[in-house]
C-alpha cells in the first residue's frame, strides 16, 4: 500500500489573454471590420474601403471618417467618383494623404 502525500496542485502557467478576435484566429487587421484600407493608383486615384462617411469635401480637400481614424486627401481637382455605404473612390491630383487618429 503506497502512501500519498498531500501536495498542492502545480501552478498553471500564466497565459496571455487574446485581445482581439483577429489575434485569436491570425486574421490580418485589414480584414477586420472598422479598419480602413487604402489602395493608391499612382497619385491620381485612391480606393478607400471601410470608410463610414464624408467629413469634408471640396476640390482641394476630401476628408473621410472610418472607425478609429480619419483620412484626409489634399490636392487639386479632387472628386469622389464613387461613394457607397463603406467605400469611396477619389480621383484628381493627390498631393498628400494624412491619417488622423481619434
Amino acid at each position: 500500500m503506497s502512501r500519498r502525500k498531500n501536495r498542492e496542485p502545480a501552478p498553471v502557467p500564466e497565459q496571455k489573454p487574446k485581445g482581439m478576435l483577429g489575434e485569436l484566429f491570425d486574421i490580418p487587421k485589414s480584414a477586420m471590420p472598422g479598419v480602413m484600407q487604402i489602395e493608391l493608383a499612382g497619385n491620381t486615384e485612391a480606393v478607400v474601403s471601410g470608410c463610414t462617411g464624408v467629413l469634408e469635401y471640396d476640390e482641394n480637400t476630401i476628408r473621410l471618417s472610418g472607425g478609429k481614424m480619419n483620412v484626409r486627401f489634399t490636392g487639386r481637382n479632387l472628386q469622389i467618383k464613387v461613394l457607397t455605404h463603406d467605400s469611396a473612390i477619389i480621383t484628381g491630383f493627390i498631393l498628400n494623404v494624412e491619417f488622423i487618429a481619434l
